[in-house]
Formats: structure tokens, C-alpha cells, sequence
């Protein structure tokens, strides 16, 4: 943002692109690296457009490129592993797979285990297996010196090494990272009142959630039946795929929407645009996926909603930046507008939760509390923390959204945060909302 200029929303999604761009493009070289030789340059400029298109549109939400991106990046890693046997190759694999783990735990955690998982497969296929013990280490000593920015935060930023001890620890005492959702599986389509395209969008979610697990396992028994000497170029990227795949399914069935669905899609993909080249019918292949995408991601993505479902689109401003945005996201944001313009010098000293670490963002107000997403129940430990710093610094205004997330009675911001919700009522008063707001936000003033 600093490089362009703006610290808006344009400036933001500027810099997502930064991230985006070149992990997209290494996708692409990936690709185009396998592709046999018999194909004409007119095929191949086609094909990288298409793949670039296809894999571009998967970006969603925006904001989240750098977890989209960090997928791509651990495919790299893999496919590292299974073109050498250099050791240098393995530890530059294995920093990496460190510093992929600095953005994200879990792209860390999903590459550790394909990583553990491709050296158990080519331990099975190698005549010789203990050839891989000395890159086996080297990639080992790699993650470790590539998440040292980690340890180096946690011996000088004071709390950081508690903050992420603790996330740890909450997240094995619940067993999950996510709040889980129903898997819509194709066979629970129906055609409802939204009528037969919805209907085929529904089915086309259902069989790509399908995809993550059949498509890698399909590829892989078709591996496993061959000697790992025999594997030709495409077979060995595929390999590499096959695992990311197994580990980022996982993150799509933790809760089954399109988010987590997008990020965990990169190596299905690649697989069948692989299988496409094989069969030699690389272009109809990419075009059948675009088509499949655009069906599957066409609710969510604004500038596909409106032209094929006739989602209408309403323009809110930010801060003089002009955009198009859903009905419900401007009727949400509105709601703020009015409360802001009611107190206009909470702009700078307001709270929103439990899940709108956006608005902060518009207009440059530090969150007062560490929670970005208070979306999960926590400790009493950690919410009497969280008031502590709530009292050292009291926000003027607070947003409060008390809505079930996904329709739950017991996931409202009230019931999984109990004591910050009495403290919010004993140090507040709620304030009165329009009609056609009142559904958006709780608002509360500071008492005086």
C-alpha cells in the first residue's frame, strides 16, 4: 500500500494483487513447464491464458490471495521434492515450506503432512529409499530456519509468544480451526424457489467439493501403478499435487463454503488441466473448468452474480473511494455510516464485532482488542483479558452484531462471549436505530 500510494480500498486490493499476480504466474509456469513439446506456441499462449483466467477467477474473497496464494506456493515446494533428489533443492524446499507456515499455521501444517506423505509413497517406490534420509534432514533444518522469523518475534515482541501459545492450545482443546457447516453434497440439491440454474450451480458445488478427494485419489492410484523411474515430467508434477491435495481438503471440509472451498481447490485443478495435456485436449479441458467455475463461484463474485443471476449491485462510498457492493454488505455498512454520523469522533475510537475487522480498517481505527474474529468461544482467561485492555482503552462507540452465525442460537456473539457482552451492557447504553437498520448492528454509547 505503501508503494502505490493509497491506504484505501483500492490501495488494499492493490496490494492483495502484489501477492496474487506472481503466485498465479508460478501456477501457470508450473503448468507450462510439463507440457510436451508437440504443441504449437499458439496452443500454449491460449492455454496460459486460459489457466491464468481460470485460476484468477478462484480468488475469493479477494482479500484472502494470500492464503490462495500460500497453496500455490506449498504445490511448488512439492514439486520440488519430487523433481530432485538434491539436497540443496530439498533444504531450499524446506525454507519454503518455513516461510509459507510464517504466513499461515495451517498452509504449514497441510504442507507438512503432503511433505510427510509424498517421502512415505517414494520410500515405498524406491529401490533404495535410504537416498532420501540426507534431503529428508536438509528439508527438515530448512522449515526450521524458514519459520525463524517466528522465533525471533516471540524472543523480542513482548506477548507474542504467549498469544501463540495460546492459539495452539485452543486449538487443540477444540479440535478445530473452523466453525463446521454442512457439506452440500450434489445429491442434496433440490430445486427450491430459486429455480434451475440455482439448481445446477448447487450440484456444480456439490460434485467440486466431490473433486478435492476423487480427483487426487484417481490420480494417484494411476501413479502407484508405475515404477517412480518410469514417471515422465507431468507425472512427477502430478504426484506433487496428489498430496497438496489430501492435505487442503481438509481445510474445505472444516467449513464447507466457497471461501474455504477456493483455497483449497489450486491442486484438483491442476491435476485434471494435467490430465488435460495427457489426453491432448489441454484447451477444451481448460474451457470446460472455466465454464464449471463460473457456474460454481457465480453467487459470491459481484461482478458474475449481477450479469448471470441478476444480483442487484448498490454503490457505497469509502473514504471518497466509490464501489458496488451487494445489497445486504451496503445495508450493513450504512448502518455504521448512521451510527458514525450520529458520533462522529467515535470514527476514531469505536469497537465492531464480532466479524468486522473491515470497518477498522475504513477508517483507520485500531481494533482495542487482539480477537479480529470473535466468531468462537473462548476462555473466560482470554475474555478477562480482552476487557482488561477494553478498560485501558474504551472505545467510544461499539457495533455489535448479536445474529446465530449460521442460524445457531448457541453461536451468537452473546453466548460465546458472555462476559465481554455484561461488560458491554454495564458500561453502556444502547442507543436507538432506525427501522431499516435495526436488524444490522446493536449500538451502544459510552455512559457517561
Amino acid at each position: 500500500m505503501g508503494i502505490t500510494g493509497n491506504d484505501g480500498i483500492v490501495g488494499a486490493r492493490l496490494s492483495a494483487a502484489f501477492f496474487q499476480l506472481p503466485t498465479i504466474a508460478l501456477a501457470v509456469w508450473l503448468v507450462l513447464r510439463v507440457m510436451e513439446a508437440h504443441f504449437t506456441l499458439a496452443v500454449r499462449i491460449v492455454f496460459a491464458v486460459s489457466v491464468t483466467i481460470l485460476l484468477n477467477l478462484w480468488v475469493h474473497p479477494y482479500y484472502k490471495s494470500f492464503d490462495y496464494g500460500a497453496s500455490i506456493i506449498v504445490i511448488a515446494m512439492l514439486a520440488i521434492m519430487t523433481s530432485t533428489y538434491n539436497v540443496r533443492a530439498w533444504f531450499g524446499a524446506g525454507v519454503i515450506l518455513g516461510l509459507v507456515a510464517v504466513i499461515g499455521r495451517n498452509h504449514g501444517v497441510y504442507g507438512a503432512f503432503a511433505a510427510f506423505l509424498l517421502l512415505l509413497f517414494m520410500a515405498a517406490k524406491l529401490p533404495a529409499p535410504r537416498i532420501l534420509i540426507k534431503p529428508s534432514l536438509l528439508f527438515a533444518s530448512g522449515v526450521v530456519i524458514g519459520f525463524s522469523p517466528n522465533f525471533i518475534l516471540g524472543a523480542l515482541v513482548p506477548g507474542f509468544a504467549e498469544a501463540f501459545m495460546t492459539t495452539l492450545r485452543d486449538l487443540v482443546q477444540s479440535g478445530s480451526a473452523n466453525i463446521g457447516l454442512p457439506i452440500p453434497w450434489p445429491w442434496t440439491a433440490t430445486r427450491d424457489e430459486y429455480g434451475l440454474l440455482y439448481y445446477f450451480i448447487k450440484l456444480a458445488q456439490g460434485f467440486a467439493f466431490i473433486s478435492l478427494i476423487a480427483v487426487p485419489v484417481i490420480a494417484l492410484v494411476r501413479l502407484a501403478r508405475r515404477p517412480l523411474a518410469s514417471y515422465t515430467a507431468i507425472d512427477r508434477l502430478v504426484l506433487a499435487l496428489v498430496f497438496a491435495g489430501f492435505g487442503y481438503a481438509h481445510y474445505a471440509f472444516s467449513r464447507s463454503d466457497l471461501t474455504h472451498l477456493s483455497h483449497s481447490i489450486v491442486p484438483a485443478l491442476m491435476i485434471i488441466l494435467c490430465f488435460g495435456m495427457v489426453i491432448k485436449r489441454p484447451l477444451m479441458t481448460a474451457a470446460l473448468l472455466l465454464a464449471a467455475s463460473v457456474l460454481v463461484l457465480a453467487p459470491e463474485k459481484a461482478y458474475l452474480a449481477q450479469p448471470l443471476l441478476g444480483k442487484k449491485l448498490q454503490e457505497i462510498s469509502v473514504n471518497g473511494e466509490t464501489l458496488r457492493v451487494f445489497s445486504i454488505d451496503a445495508l450493513r455498512f450504512n448502518a455504521a455510516q448512521n451510527a458514525f454520523a450520529e458520533m462522529p469522533a467515535a470514527k476514531g475510537n469505536f469497537l465492531a464485532v464480532p466479524n468486522a475487522p473491515g470497518l477498522h480498517a475504513m477508517y483507520k481505527s485500531p481494533l482495542p482488542i487482539w480477537e479480529i474474529y470473535a466468531l468462537s468461544k473462548r476462555p473466560a482467561a482470554f475474555e478477562s483479558a480482552e476487557i482488561s485492555r477494553l478498560e485501558k482503552s474504551p472505545p467510544e462507540l461499539i457495533l455489535l452484531s448479536d445474529d446465530p452465525l449460521d442460524f445457531n442460537d448457541a453461536q451468537r456473539y452473546s453466548r460465546m462471549h458472555p462476559l465481554t457482552y455484561q461488560w458491554i451492557r454495564q458500561h453502556y447504553q444502547r442507543m436507538p436505530v432506525p427501522r431499516k437498520w435495526e436488524d444490522m448492528w446493536e449500538v451502544y454509547a459510552r455512559k457517561p
